[in-house]
């Protein structure tokens, strides 16, 4: 982390040597009230324009959720389905087929991918990122491989952070759980405190931002988390409209992992999740070029002792040791990504996006390949786009992607999308398509774990040797990457001067060469273990097709605000477990009110129907989430406020393993500048 603050620092002193007295115009559109979104085709666009179904979650629909988890805000997003696997280990996805490690969502921190290339998906509690620092969410309800690359297959979230101009100051935030028992003793079982400062010189603006968090995880699990975090942003403009933001950060976590049985000891993992990113930014009349250089580090520490015991007595000598050895699920994630694009604007209604992009995916890990060596991947991507906007008022995009990685063969991905206007009412139909590479791990993974037999076993002839004990993976290198084929028809209305907004989708969708897991029998001697191990294969196809939509009313004067939506979906799949995993019904209606200027009063509440996640225990039943939040205004100069969350209260429930139960509490919350 020195080295990468070390780096930082000398690129700012470098950088801002050239400053000028421009006045600030970067990123105008992120200041701006309309409804403009980026994140579909890299192009700043109204959301009436959009070729893809975008949910956009503000800054005030986070506030009123009182959510202390990231993954907690996508249950505001149609079709988004969050649980919790343990305390420190939420999984988030759309429609279904979620799994622990999701690899088929793409994730985004300003254009940032924070995908995990060892296990694949989002390390969601392991973000250094704060809640208060995200300006806005922007999810692409859809494949978008075209713009972000073979990841992009389901959907895209794009975090947005606040520009450091928006936060020049201090500000802190502390909140605890509020202890509902007259013990004394009974300590709080979540605590979170951040620090943020922000500044200015001449052009260039800075924000630092730290913090604390602290967890106890489910009362039956052995899964509390300790996580501190600090970023950093400076934003400045340079001379020919050149703007620059280089930003770092890096989350330190304490996790605990383990069922106390002597095959997985209740233990502490360590793990470290760090980026340092710089994005480039030139702004002609009619020609915007963007380079992002970003590196991503994820290191993981979790080594433990394991001990055999043949308590069951199956090889006929009671209840003694086998044996032990030194168990390491340690590994080491490393990314770098460089990317390149130009907008380019031919005519007021021809529009032309194109770039390229080359990342670097290294791991090492001894547990998941059964070596020191790293394993690497390089995958090169070629993409475009035009829109042409005709004189009947029709907006037709098109967009084609080519993507070439050393572990699969060269695939191409397109999107066709036509947007007919007709007043406030904007009729959008898509087709789509995406592919989802497998991971290092899927193609070349090799798991297996060793035993040290005791010098003192009773069998001489293996006692004292090492010999293979549990064979969990092995891999296969002929696995072809999933493909997904999407058509939608979509209608965003606009009513009562647009305080009133509406957006219906019908969507039809086909995953194929869907990757699942084979498990094949084994049987592993001396001592005659019977066992599977598994590989990944490509199955046949899961059918998904509903309808969702989505609502916001926003009156003016604006002291209070209603938003919902709700997402009807059928699937049939050669798997069960795949089409359990898919709710028939999820949905959610939330907003607050202003009942006084210092007084305001939010809720929010989820439901959700029976379903299954592929790798949990058994199907959950339907359950409402409902989540109340009552804000006070102690001095409004300095928005120093309290807050009063209640969660779960509408009952208790369990959303991924059968014991984990969600249960009643309440936080407090106080907030101020400084």
């Amino acid at each position: 982390m020195k080295n990468s603050l070390g780096l930082l620092a000398s690129l700012t002193i470098i950088f801002t040597s050239h400053l000028c007295a421009n006045d600030y115009q970067a990123e105008s559109d992120f200041f701006d009230e309309a409804p403009v979104v980026l994140t579909v085709s890299r192009m700043n666009k109204p959301l009436a324009e959009s070729p893809a179904s975008v949910t956009v979650i503000d800054r005030q629909m986070i506030r009123d959720s009182g959510f202390r988890e990231i993954a907690d805000i996508f249950r505001l997003v149609p079709g988004f389905v969050v649980g919790y696997k343990y305390g420190g280990t939420p999984v988030v996805t759309y429609h279904g087929l979620g799994l622990e490690f999701h690899r088929q969502l793409q994730v985004l921190i300003d254009g940032r991918s924070v995908f995990i290339p060892s296990f694949g998906g989002v390390p969601w509690s392991n973000l250094p990122l704060m809640i208060d620092d995200i300006e806005r969410i922007e999810v692409t309800r859809g494949p978008n491989a075209v713009t972000y690359g073979a990841s992009a297959f389901l959907a895209t979230i794009n975090i947005i952070t606040r520009h450091a101009a928006e936060d020049l100051g201090g500000k802190f935030i502390y909140t605890e759980e509020l202890r509902l028992t007259n013990d004394l003793d009974d300590e709080s079982t979540s605590q979170d405190f951040y620090l943020r400062y922000g500044d200015n010189y001449g052009d260039l603006d800075w924000r630092i931002t730290a913090g604390r968090e602290r967890d106890d995880g489910y009362s039956n699990q052995f899964d509390s988390k300790i996580l501190e975090k600090f970023n950093i942003r400076t934003d400045f403009i340079t001379a020919h409209n050149q703007f620059w933001t280089i930003s770092a950060g890096i989350n330190q976590s304490k996790v605990g992992r383990g069922d106390g049985k002597t095959t997985s000891p209740f233990r502490d993992e360590n793990g470290s999740n760090s980026y340092q990113n710089i994005k480039w930014e030139l702004q002609d009349e009619n020609v915007q070029t963007t380079v992002k250089l970003t590196h991503t580090r994820q290191d993981i520490e979790d080594d433990f002792l394991v001990t055999v015991i043949d308590e069951d007595n199956a090889l006929g000598f009671g209840n003694i040791l086998i044996g032990s050895n030194e168990i390491s699920f340690s590994n080491l994630s490393d990314r770098i990504d460089l990317e390149v694009f130009q907008n380019r604007f031919l005519t007021p209604e021809l529009a032309w996006n194109y770039g390229a992009s080359r990342r670097q995916d290294e791991v090492k890990s001894f547990w998941l390949f059964n070596n020191n060596k790293t394993q690497r991947v390089n995958t090169n991507n070629l993409f475009s786009s035009i829109e042409w906007k005709t004189p009947t008022d029709t907006i037709i995009d098109f967009g084609v992607l080519v993507e070439d990685s050393s572990i699969t063969k060269q695939e191409e991905s397109y999107r066709l999308s036509l947007i007919q206007s007709i007043d406030n009412h904007h009729v959008r139909v898509v087709s789509s398509t995406a592919k989802r590479n497998p991971i290092i791990w899927e193609q070349s993974g090799n798991i297996s774990y060793d035993i040290n037999v005791d010098p003192n076993f009773p069998i001489p002839s293996i006692a004292g040797q090492t010999f293979p004990f549990v064979v969990e993976w092995i891999n296969d290198e002929n696995v072809l990457p999933e493909r997904i084929a999407s058509n939608e028809i979509g209608l965003l209305s606009e009513f009562l001067d647009n305080q009133l907004t509406t957006d219906i989708k019908l969507f039809q969708y086909e995953i194929s060469r869907h990757m699942t897991e084979e498990k094949i029998p084994l049987n592993l001697p001396p001592f005659n273990i019977d066992d599977d191990y598994k590989h990944i294969i490509n199955g046949d196809s899961t059918d998904v097709e509903g309808i969702e939509f989505y609502f916001n009313y926003s009156p003016k004067p604006s002291n209070f605000r209603l938003y919902g939506g709700l997402s009807f979906v059928e699937a049939t799949s050669f798997l069960d477990k795949f089409e359990e995993s898919i709710p028939g019904r999820t949905g959610f209606l939330g907003g607050h009110y202003n009942f006084h200027p210092q007084h305001q009063v939010s809720a929010v509440i989820f439901w959700i129907d029976d379903m299954e996640w592929p790798d949990g225990d058994r199907e959950k039943d339907s359950y409402e989430k409902f989540n109340l939040r009552y804000e006070y205004t102690l001095d409004r100069k300095n928005e120093l406020k309290i807050e009063l969350i209640g969660y779960n209260l509408a009952d208790e429930y369990s959303d991924y393993f059968e014991e984990n139960i969600q249960e009643e509490s309440y936080l407090i919350r106080l907030s101020g500048k400084f």
